[in-house]
């Protein structure tokens, strides 16, 4: 979700970071029973209590784009209600959150016109303060997309997802030290954050390090950054376990793989001349990478394919969190 961390819990304590295209996967799976009406209660995650006082948002979700319609406050038993105005729309999701710590925890998913579930229960987290950036959480996924500039560098995108902590939210004591850092590879230059995971303000570049200055909610959550690289070599070192990486090259050729092997493309544009290639339960300390070939394949607007690449990555890391057992 651009600039929001959201979790969504599919039983108690339990979500996924999300964007607005994973809502409208999961509506698939969501009840069919007709109705507007929503009555619910926010209840702890650490004890099932019922919160009271909670704020609570029904959000009207759509492929593009998503809104705050309606918004209430949970009475002293954490019960609230709250009531779907629209028609039914099979194309429009709506949902309702409590936001603890800066971090979003949703209710079941529902079609507009369609009968909640009663109760409609939504589990919050409450943050947790820790003195040092975690270290312990693996990396669930880390897309990488590679395309040539007409300036002779490679332009680099990278979406990662990292686990969360089941059961805590966590925060650092000290906005000053991230949450979490991960080391970038040798040789980039002009890193910047991109919009898709948490807010592009709360990741940062320091000392060859991306950082993230969040709440890390207990099922994870996504960066989302460019850079440039010059040269032909591409090494990515490994410092957490790392569950899956792919790497698509866009408009380039390769000569080598380093810990890499080729994987199956997917669905991408026609003519996008683009290649997958995958590595699987990598520990810290090793490394994965390719050589590009010195003469860039001819393709046309690169920055265009790069910029496509990226979102593509987005899609394909939000069906293999879907294709995950859901967490305990």
């Amino acid at each position: 979700m651009i600039g929001t961390r959201i979790v969504v819990p599919g039983r108690k304590g339990s979500g996924h970071a999300l964007v607005p295209l994973l809502l409208v996967m999961l509506a698939a799976s969501a009840a069919a029973l007709p109705a507007q009406e929503i009555r619910g209660t926010v209840y702890s995650a650490a004890d099932s209590t019922a919160v009271s006082g909670a704020v609570v948002l029904l959000h009207r979700i759509t492929s593009v784009s998503g809104e705050v319609v309606d918004s209430t406050t949970a009475d002293a038993s954490g019960r609230f209600r709250l009531t779907i105005e629209e028609a039914e729309n099979p194309e429009v999701l709506y949902a309702a959150a409590s936001v603890r710590g800066g971090v979003s925890y949703f209710g079941p998913i529902l079609h507009a016109g369609m009968e909640a579930p009663d109760p409609y229960a939504i589990y919050v987290h409450e943050v947790e303060s820790i003195e040092a950036p975690v270290t312990n959480n693996p990396v669930l996924l880390r897309h990488v997309v590679v395309s040539p500039t007409a300036h002779g560098l490679l332009q680099v995108g990278e979406i990662v997802d990292v686990a969360g902590t089941p059961g805590r939210a966590l925060r650092t004591t000290d906005a000053s030290i991230p949450i979490w850092s991960m080391v970038l590879p040798r040789g980039y230059q002009s890193w910047a954050p991109i919009e898709g995971g948490i807010s592009p303000e709360s990741i940062t570049e320091s000392d060859g390090r991306v950082e993230a200055r969040a709440t890390l909610p207990p099922n994870g959550m996504r960066l989302s950054y460019g850079y440039f690289i010059e040269g032909t070599e591409l090494d990515f070192p490994i410092e957490y376990p790392t569950e899956r990486f792919e790497l698509i090259l866009v408009g380039v050729g390769e000569d080598g793989l380093r810990g890499l092997r080729p994987g199956e493309l997917g669905e991408l544009p026609p003519g996008s001349e683009a290649r997958r290639f995958v590595a699987s339960d990598l520990e810290p300390g090793e490394s994965v990478g390719l050589t590009i070939e010195s003469e860039p394949v001819a393709w046309g607007p690169v920055l265009i394919a790069g910029l496509i690449g990226v979102a593509l990555l987005g899609a394909a890391a939000i069906s293999y969190r879907l294709a995950r057992p859901p967490s305990t």
